[in-house]
């Protein structure tokens, strides 16, 4: 690896560009919206999860339960 590039890697970069990568092709391939944060604000006006920071629930464990069997 270039000298030039080694404080970008272990500074976080790496990781940054991964999770970039990650949400391009999520959201190229319909999975996720484009504006993911207003989304998961939009679910917390409904009520269906709740928001501590930066962190989204679920708020109840039935839901939350049943995205993860149906693989949503």
């Amino acid at each position: 690896m270039p000298t030039l590039l080694t404080p970008f890697y272990y500074s976080g970069g790496f990781a940054l560009m991964q999770h970039l990568a990650l949400r391009l092709v999520l959201w190229r391939s319909g999975a996720i919206p484009r504006d993911y944060a207003a989304f998961l604000k939009y679910t917390s006006e409904l009520r269906l999860t709740r928001q501590t920071g930066g962190e989204f629930r679920f708020f109840h464990d039935l839901l939350r339960e049943h995205f993860a069997q149906s693989g949503i």
